[in-house]
């Protein structure tokens, strides 16, 4: 925990405790212990017999993000409380990063920092609890982008290209609410915007008989596969650099959530145009699997150049400048094709 309560009843954040001050949790209000080392960041921890879902540890990486966002959006005067408490939540009540402009309570925005995995209904049922009280959600994934294998840089817009990413069934949920999902890359202390793209698998075709002797056949072609998709990544950002921004958008059916917005203003307001998208096409020689790229309102050849360099520290606009030069030097890249093996 990164709070807790105080003797006079006061909201109390670790990075200001006092040791051999007496804390309480503010949950269930059994006493908690102040970890005040060096290597770890400062936090409270219930004893180890507690039994109380606002106690129930943090990674040290969910901690750093959490301190990371609010003291970036501190930094721009919006008023910050670490792991808010909503009562009409199930479980685990805490809100990871709860702000709002000083002079506008009435503007809340709650970002959840997920790393683990959580089903669907319970995304979905945290969600509509901060819909319905009018507070904006937004949901952040935690991930080490270290173990990320880009394919390359999408050349028109300097993109990273991530053609195989495991999307979570609740990353796909919150994606599809907004048009985008936000991660944060743990070790690099950085953000993305992610954008997922279909993918397709090959599938062999089959001849069998069925028991009564029925001769089947299934042609072979691509189809849809569920266990990843494309992912386009925009950024990085650091945390101060990013704007907070609410509203009630079209991807959601008009629903309240929130987004944020980086200084140079390159993603626009909801709702987010599509700008990627997988074509098959074919003809009586192969089938063939194609990305494409809006560009100039026209849909074209995604062309995909190399990764070059720490990626996860270089910004959209410097990939892209290098993307263009490796074209203007060795001619086109060809577009990301995928035939059938074979």
């Amino acid at each position: 925990m990164l709070t807790a309560r105080a003797a006079d009843g006061g909201y109390v954040e670790a990075a200001h405790a006092v040791r051999g001050v007496a804390y309480a949790c503010r949950g269930c209000g059994a006493p908690v212990i102040l970890h005040a080392g060096r290597i770890r960041p400062w936090h409270f921890q219930h004893r180890p017999d507690a039994a109380c879902a606002f106690g129930s540890r943090m990674s040290e990486a969910h901690l750093n993000a959490q301190r990371t966002l609010a003291a970036a959006l501190r930094a721009r005067g919006v008023h910050v409380e670490l792991e808010a408490w909503l009562p009409s939540l199930d479980g685990d009540r805490r809100i990871d990063v709860l702000a709002h402009p000083a002079e506008h309570t009435d503007r809340r925005v709650a970002i959840e920092v997920q790393q683990i995995d959580i089903t669907v209904e319970a995304i979905s049922a945290r969600t509509s609890s901060y819909r319905t009280q009018g507070v904006a959600p937004l949901w952040l994934r935690l991930a080490d982008f270290a173990r990320f294998d880009p394919a390359g840089v999408l050349a028109a817009t300097g993109e990273v290209w991530i053609e195989r990413y495991a999307a979570r069934s609740w990353e796909r949920w919150w994606h599809d609410q907004v048009g985008a999902l936000w991660f944060y890359d743990l070790s690099a202390a950085r953000l993305w915007r992610g954008r997922f793209v279909q993918a397709f698998g090959w599938r062999e075709g089959s001849e069998f008989y069925e028991a009564g002797g029925m001769f089947q056949s299934y042609p072979g072609g691509y189809h849809p596969v569920t266990r990843w998709v494309g992912l386009a990544l925009e950024g990085p950002y650091t945390a101060d650099a990013l704007r907070l921004a609410r509203g009630r958008i079209q991807p959601a059916g008009g629903a309240l959530s929130a987004w944020f917005v980086p200084p140079d203003g390159t993603i626009s307001p909801w709702p987010i145009r599509r700008e990627l998208r997988t074509e098959l096409r074919g003809n009586y020689l192969q089938d063939v699997c194609e990305l494409e790229q809006c560009v100039e309102r026209r849909w074209l050849p995604a062309e995909i150049a190399e990764v070059d360099g720490p990626w996860r520290l270089s910004g959209t606009s410097e990939r892209r400048q290098l993307a263009h030069s490796r074209q203007s030097s060795a001619g086109p890249n060809p577009p990301r094709q995928t035939a059938p093996p074979g």
